[in-house]
């Protein structure tokens, strides 16, 4: 039961870090296309026509502007850029968590279970209370788990 639980929130958590990766992934490809936007623009601009010409000024003034646009969406996007990478750094290190704790769910026999009755029957009614409360308080049942593994250790 608490494999299973351990599992399905591994696959859960994997899944949120390959769409917080995809998202990166996208920022960076928007970024890098409006500064290629931005340069292509720049090299547009002819300051020496701008001085004669009316219609350049005007130009130039939308190029100006269509710039501070883009470099407004490339700041955006790296602020965004910084939530995200602390997104995935927490669900990397709890997967990490929730990987350790699989393995020492494995790790601990049956044999010991069943062998220590008095302590199996606690672990059991700690797992259901887990079970049932995982929903609602998800620190309580994190702290039971926890103290069920230093219980089986």
């Amino acid at each position: 039961m608490l494999l299973e639980y351990l599992t399905k929130r591994k696959n859960t958590l994997s899944y949120r870090l390959k769409k917080n990766q995809d998202k990166l992934d996208h920022n960076m490809i928007a970024i890098v296309e409006s500064k290629n936007k931005i340069d292509q623009i720049d090299s547009m601009i002819d300051e020496a026509s701008e001085m004669f010409s009316v219609k350049a000024r005007e130009d130039s003034g939308f190029k100006n502007q269509e710039i501070n646009e883009l470099e407004v969406h490339i700041s955006a996007y790296l602020t965004e850029n910084e939530s995200i990478e602390k997104k995935i750094k927490e669900l990397k290190e709890e997967i990490l968590i929730i990987e350790q704790c699989i393995e020492e769910s494995i790790n601990v026999s049956r044999e010991t279970l069943q062998t220590e009755t008095n302590d199996s029957n606690g672990v059991f009614e700690k797992l259901r209370f887990c079970r049932d409360i995982i929903e609602i308080d998800v620190m309580r049942a994190k702290i039971e788990l926890e103290e069920v593994i230093r219980t089986l250790q």
